[in-house]
C-alpha cells in the first residue's frame, strides 16, 4: 500500500504515515537512492526488519520530494541516528506493524515515534514513567503508549544511547482529548536542559507521537 497520510506539521516539517504491506523486493529495488551504503542493511538477517529498514527510509524519499528537498540517500551514524546526505533537514523513524512512520524537519531536530496501545504497557511504565507521570496516565492504556511514544520521540530526538527514561526524559503538561495529545518534553542531561512541545494523535489501536 503506498503512502497513507501525510501531516504538513509546518512549513518546516512533514510526517508521514506508511501502511506496510509490500515485499522487501520493491523497497530494495530503490537500494542505491536510499543509503550510501547497504553494510547496515546487510547486518540485518530478519526479512520483516529488513522491509521495514528500507521503507523508513523510502518514505523519507517520498516526503523529501514533496518538500521538494534534494535527497542522495540517509547514512546513519555511531548511535544509530539516521541523517540526510544532503544534510538539509533533520529526521526520524519509526515503526510497529503495520506501520512506518517518518518526520522530516528543515529547522530543527526532531524525533517520532508509533506505538501499539497494548496491556504489556501496564506493567512496563513505572519502569519508564516518574510519580507525576504515572498519575497523569491515570492507568489509561492509550494515556501510556503516549507518555511512553514522547519519552521515546524525545530519545530519537537526542540521539545518543546514554539516557535513562525516568531519570533524563520528563513529560510535563500531558493532555489528551480523544483522538489528539499534547505536552512537553524536558531533556536533563547534566548541565544541559532543553524544552520541546510534543504531539500526539490516535488512529486504529496506535497512536503517532513527534516533536515540533
Amino acid at each position: 500500500m503506498p503512502l497513507q497520510h501525510v501531516i504538513h506539521i509546518n512549513p518546516h516539517a512533514i510526517i508521514g504515515v506508511w501502511h506496510l504491506t509490500e515485499e522487501e523486493a520493491f523497497f530494495a529495488r530503490a537500494i542505491n537512492k536510499l543509503v550510501p551504503d547497504s553494510s547496515p542493511l546487510d547486518s540485518i538477517s530478519h526479512t520483516k526488519r529488513r522491509t521495514e529498514w528500507l521503507a523508513g527510509r523510502y518514505l523519507v524519499m517520498e516526503l523529501a520530494e514533496r518538500m521538494y528537498l534534494p535527497f542522495n540517500g540517509i547514512w546513519t551514524d555511531e548511535y544509530n541516528k539516521p541523517h540526510l546526505v544532503t544534510d538539509v533537514a533533520t529526521i526520524s523513524l519509526s515503526h510497529a506493524t503495520p506501520y512506518v512512520v517518518a518526520i522530516l524537519n528543515t529547522k530543527s531536530p526532531c524525533g517520532i515515534d508509533v506505538e501499539r496501545i497494548r496491556k504489556k504497557l501496564r506493567p512496563l511504565a513505572p519502569k519508564f514513567l516518574n510519580k507525576n507521570e504515572l498519575s497523569a496516565a491515570e492507568d489509561d492504556l492509550t494515556n501510556l503508549a503516549i507518555l511512553w511514544g514522547a519519552k521515546e520521540a524525545l530519545y530519537k530526538l537526542h540521539g545518543r544511547k546514554s539516557l535513562i527514561f525516568k531519570e533524563n526524559l520528563a513529560i510535563e503538561e500531558f493532555e489528551f482529548k480523544d483522538p489528539f495529545g499534547s505536552c512537553t518534553g524536558l531533556l536533563d542531561i547534566g548541565n544541559d536542559h532543553e524544552k520541546y512541545n510534543i504531539k500526539a494523535g490516535k488512529f486504529d489501536n496506535y497512536v503517532l507521537v513527534y516533536t515540533e
